[in-house]
């Protein structure tokens, strides 16, 4: 099928003699109108990204670095001016020491990008400054998050504040905002005020982070005998398919050690194999993120480098596991990540976990292994859940839902594994699955389990996610053979990106060329349509620009927003969500499916909406569901389809979750917290909550801050009335 990618034999374009400073050439490829790019670079990386920077100028310009910049400057924009120029100095202050502690070979390659982009546009739109940001901004990113939860812990907050923002009173030109940081050096009141704005920085709409499932299946457990290497790249990058690149890389020249590799990207990173890749001696690599405390932004001595920039490193130098471990524990790091290492050679895999001050190993060897957003060393695992943990979880929604995810997926390769099963489909189908770990292990629990569409979900903790962009896939042939090793890519051209086409390439090292595979050189997951999803399937996308239409606010001409919405504008966006997410339930119900997460995100909006009529309508739908779960007594709702193919289960997080918001709901709407029922519906709420902190953290210990948070919440609802309480931020990723 390679005939139905546009552009193959066109020649690859190449800059004029002169303007080029390593051995570059691109080729502009499209899929029924969908772009995507193959890059072949020769030379160091410093000139390689000045080539990147001026043969794909125009998609910079375009793609995601436009969304990176929109959303930093509308993170920082505050609505009170001192902690808005706060704010501003705070992600200055820290962006410039990253890259200031950055090695110098990184730091020439963020200006070879940026001279190179400069160099090919007559009125660049974004300044050397905005590039250098948005080239760094998934490391700011975490360490500003990591700061906000500093800040939200009180004891540790009056410990470390004073240090934190005297690093940042440089920065701040003025007056009133650099006397109100001088004050709250010591005074807690200014303190807190600045955490909360360190909050609305890294908040859910207001940062770039990754989510990722990604697995490692060496040769002999999987089909056809090849080793590979799956990921999915979730990101808050929804402009990252404007221009995804495939890139193809060379800088051995002088450095008989390293290695050629095959990475993947998107216009402007110049670091593609921070994302995943394969190098020629079989080493594959995916990168996942965390969240921490144990965070570094500069060093006393010597230099560190952002976490992308270290695993590119790794494909380009190490020849084994080991090499890539020795390689972590060289570098110097700034938070969170882990690095997920395999050898096709031998079949192991390496979790490499690190922050900013240590760097913990877990070695596997023959066994298919899962990643995905938490650390498993038992030095580095979360379970204090406070400043002692090496890592955090943002949310216990989130803790929940990368648990489910590894669970979900480890179990499909304990099944799988050895039976010659794993392939290319099997892995795209896995990457695009609807499977929840955490509901699966509930259906199992039923005397007679109901169907398995009843675990699945669109959304949620599932390995699908609302900001999936890239789905990659590597085979590599354990005796490295020539004319053996395969990647593959998703093109972008349906939204969520694991949905989308993935290209199928040979990779020719000792030609250093790529070619499309002969046969089936385009795949897709397919099992949805085929089993009668196809509505529902299309429903992903209403979802999907539903939280485009909060998280990603524009102005009347189409432009993101580079500062807060207004009022109008914020109401705008949430009446859009509210139409699209109907939508969503709409389509769903065309395949007789019933999504709770399509409806527990309309209620919560129709909430912010004002309209409590529509939210206790969704809530209603609901706790009927839970109700028909748990053997209650049945509660009349209005189901969006009269006879669901499955009633879908809801996890007891869920259940929770409804009891509690759909009470502070019925507050607004009858005008007072006096309604018949209230106590036993808060009563339910408490419950449930309690009996979720015994079964996942035992009798006594301390639970997940957030799960803690819920509580609070429910204790103010309780004393209050709903009226008189701030619900959290809806969450579209987690569902909550």
């Amino acid at each position: 099928m390679s005939h139905a990618i546009e552009g193959l034999n066109r020649d690859p374009e190449r800059l004029a003699p002169g303007q080029g400073r390593a051995d570059s050439s691109l080729r502009r490829l499209t899929l029924a109108g969908q772009p995507f790019f193959v890059l072949k670079q020769r030379g160091n990386f410093a000139d390689m990204a000045y080539d990147h920077g001026r043969l794909l100028a125009h998609e910079v310009e375009t793609g995601a670095f436009p969304e990176i910049v929109s959303t930093i400057a509308r993170g920082v924009n505050l609505e009170n001016k001192t902690l808005r120029n706060v704010a501003a100095a705070v992600y200055r202050c820290y962006s410039d020491r990253v890259l200031r502690h950055c090695s110098k070979e990184f730091r020439a390659g963020v200006e070879g990008l940026a001279a190179g982009y400069r160099a090919a546009v007559d009125n660049p739109k974004f300044s050397d400054l905005e590039v250098r940001d948005a080239i760094i901004a998934i490391e700011v990113g975490n360490i500003i998050e990591g700061l906000g939860r500093i800040f939200a812990i009180p004891g540790v907050r009056a410990l470390r504040a004073p240090a934190i923002l005297a690093l940042v009173l440089p920065s701040l030109s003025d007056p009133d905002a650099k006397l109100y940081l001088e004050e709250a050096q010591e005074e807690p009141e200014k303190q807190q005020d600045v955490g909360a704005a360190l909050q609305a920085l890294a908040g859910t709409n207001n940062r770039v982070d990754f989510g990722c499932t990604g697995f490692a299946v060496p040769a002999g457990l999987a089909a056809g005998g090849r080793h590979l290497h799956a990921r999915n790249l979730d990101a808050d990058l929804y402009n990252w398919n404007k221009a995804p690149v495939l890139s193809l890389l060379d800088e051995t020249e002088g450095h008989p050690g390293w290695h050629k590799y095959a990475a993947f990207g998107t216009a402007g990173l110049i670091y593609p194999g921070g994302i995943s890749g394969l190098n020629d001696v079989g080493i594959a690599v995916s990168l996942h993120q965390m969240s921490t405390t144990e965070l570094e932004s500069g060093f006393l001595f010597g230099t560190g480098d952002i976490a992308p920039f270290v695993q590119q490193r790794m494909l380009r130098e190490a020849g084994s596991v080991d090499d890539a471990v020795d390689l972590a524990k060289d570098s110097r790091h700034f938070a969170a990540w882990t690095f997920f290492v395999s050898d096709a050679k031998t079949g192991k895999v390496r979790r490499i976990e690190m922050n900013g001050e240590r760097v913990r190993v877990n070695e596997h060897e023959g066994e298919a292994v899962a990643q995905t957003n938490h650390f498993f060393h038992p030095d580095m695992v979360e379970r204090h859940f406070d400043e002692d943990d090496d890592h955090f979880t943002p949310t216990f929604g989130k803790w929940l839902e990368t648990h489910a995810r590894y669970d979900s997926v480890s179990a499909a390769l304990k099944a799988a594994a050895g039976k010659s099963q794993i392939d290319v489909d099997w892995a795209i189908d896995w990457l695009a699955s609807s499977r929840d770990g955490a509901l699966e292990a509930i259906r199992q629990t039923f005397p007679t389990p109901p169907d398995p569409l009843a675990a699945e979900r669109a959304y949620g903790r599932v390995p699908r996610k609302v900001y999936g962009q890239l789905g990659s896939v590597v085979l590599a042939d354990p005796k490295r053979r020539s004319w053996r090793d395969e990647v593959w890519m998703t093109t972008g051209d349906r939204q969520p990106s694991p949905h989308s086409n993935y290209v199928g390439w040979q990779v020719d090292w000792q030609g250093f060329e790529l070619n499309p595979l002969a046969e089936r050189t385009l795949r897709r997951v397919g099992h949805y349509e085929t089993e009668g999803r196809r509505h529902w399937e299309e429903s992903l996308v209403r979802y999907l620009w539903a939280r485009l239409a909060v998280s990603r606010p524009r102005d009347s001409r189409g432009e993101l927003l580079r500062r807060r919405p207004d009022a109008t504008e914020k109401q705008e966006g949430v009446t859009g969500a509210i139409h699209l997410l109907g939508s969503a339930i709409e389509l769903a119900a065309m395949d007789r499916l019933v999504e709770v997460p399509y409806h527990y995100m309309r209620a919560r909006f129709s909430h912010a909406a004002g309209d409590y009529a529509a939210a206790e309508a969704d809530w209603r739908l609901l706790r009927a569901i839970w109700a028909r779960q748990q053997d209650a007594p049945a509660i009349a709702a209005d189901w969006p389809v009269s006879a669901p193919r499955v009633i879908p289960l809801m996890h007891p997080y869920e259940g929770a979750l409804v009891a509690l918001l759909s009470s502070v709901t019925e507050d607004l709407r009858s005008g007072s917290p006096a309604w018949e029922g209230r106590d036993e519906r808060l009563a339910e709420a408490r419950g449930l909550f309690g009996q979720l902190k015994l079964d996942y953290f035992g009798a006594g210990k301390r639970a997940h801050f957030d799960l803690e948070n819920w509580l609070d919440l429910l204790d103010e609802v309780a004393d209050k009335g709903g009226a008189a309480v701030d619900l959290p931020e809806p969450n579209f990723i987690t569902a909550e």
